[in-house]
């Protein structure tokens, strides 16, 4: 099994087929391994998704950190996810078991919806942003392309 720290399983504006900014920047600072599943449900969170470990199955992509700017690279996505390690933000870094789409198990870091009320919140069907967000004009004015 991998490291977690080289690994990132994405699922939402990370994802390579969602046209955000931050999407373009992982792909220049880091591998994509392949398309990949983690145990987990998406929650919809206005504009963006939230993920939650657990039941259900997260479709997403399991990228490998360049290791040569690895501790920028993390420094820039969590500013991006608004992570520092507070309790009273939106997201948490957690080390997830991701699924490769053609075999292969990693352990991978992915930002998790830590907020008390992710019960109240919209599922995202079948785990799966993409479809998600080409019908949903508010996920599209988020990443700058409704």
């Amino acid at each position: 099994m991998s490291h977690a720290a080289e690994y990132l399983f994405v699922y939402g504006t990370l994802r390579s087929d969602i046209p955000s900014s931050m999407s373009k920047f992982l792909r220049r600072r880091a591998s994509l391994v392949g398309k990949a599943t983690a145990s987990g449900r998406l929650i919809d969170l206005g504009g963006y998704p939230g993920f939650i470990s657990g039941g259900g199955t997260t479709k997403g992509e399991l990228y490998r950190i360049s290791p040569d700017r690895a501790e920028e690279t993390w420094q820039l996505l969590d500013a991006y996810e608004g992570v520092s390690g507070l309790s009273s933000e939106q997201y948490r870094k957690a080390t997830v078991e991701v699924q490769v789409a053609g075999g292969g198990k990693f352990r991978a870091q992915t930002y998790e919806y830590q907020r008390g009320d992710a019960g109240k919140k919209t599922e995202i069907p079948h785990g799966d942003y993409p479809p998600f967000y080409r019908s949903n004009p508010e996920h599209q004015k988020f990443t700058g392309h409704d």
